[in-house]
């Protein structure tokens, strides 16, 4: 059994999000009717899901098959699957890999312009917030996140085995008309990384306060937090392994 390791980058515009869904486009489902088409069997994992909308970088996709993949295969791959997916690299690995549960980093940025920003051609890959942003108070309110919390107000998922998770990173920078976040951590929750950047847009609007987030990440009230930023956004950047 061969083992591969594929880092693929898609543009989520138009899909229901990474994971295979009945009767809906999705990454998954398209990548493995393009290797339906290529090798027999195989069995496929990937390093996490994405929310429909969402885009990736550098997603990270296992691939154990009898078959060989090289180069020329992923060519042939990559022109099955069209413009808004691609194949980046392939890479062998050892059959103990696994793309998911072998991951200890995983970042993800978010862009956003404010009211300011007309930029038509940069409307699929960022949000415009229909006001003024301060980068100084973002971040004022980005490093609340850091360290290990119950981000279970940071979520839409309604029950969980574990809501802990450890932010080692969470910042904002500016580049030219966009502002650029990125969180770092072992892994997320479902929408969690939305709900985290809606919270901090909340914060600088005065609708939320910076001590109605430190309370929900040191005692969770049970109510979510619901300022849920757009999927659009949001790119999956890089996994660690």
């Amino acid at each position: 059994m061969n083992s591969y390791k594929l880092s693929i980058a898609y543009d989520g515009t138009d899909y229901y999000g990474f994971q295979k869904q009945k009767n809906k486009p999705t990454i998954q489902g398209k990548l493995e009717d393009a290797l339906d088409l290529l090798i027999d069997s195989y069995e496929l994992d990937y390093s996490g899901r994405t929310d429909a909308g969402v885009h990736a970088r550098s997603q990270i996709v296992n691939i154990k098959t009898n078959f060989v993949l090289d180069s020329k295969k992923i060519s042939s791959l990559n022109k099955i699957l069209g413009n808004s997916i691609s194949i980046n690299s392939l890479k062998s690995v050892s059959n103990n890999f696994h793309a998911r549960y072998g991951a200890i980093e995983r970042s993800y940025k978010y862009f956003v312009r404010d009211s300011k920003s007309n930029y038509p051609h940069l409307n699929k890959n960022s949000h415009q917030h229909h006001s003024v942003i301060n980068l100084e108070d973002l971040n004022a309110v980005a490093k609340l996140f850091i360290g290990e919390y119950n981000f279970s107000s940071f979520s839409r998922v309604e029950k969980f085995n574990n809501p802990y998770r450890r932010i080692q990173s969470s910042s904002w920078i500016k580049k030219n008309e966009i502002y650029e976040y990125t969180i770092i951590a072992n892994s997320f929750l479902r929408n969690m990384v939305r709900n985290i950047v809606g919270v901090q847009l909340a914060c600088i609007d005065q609708k939320v306060s910076q001590k109605d987030v430190l309370s929900e990440l040191k005692n969770p009230s049970g109510e979510r937090l619901n300022f849920i930023a757009p999927a659009h956004g949001l790119i999956l950047w890089k996994v660690k392994y």
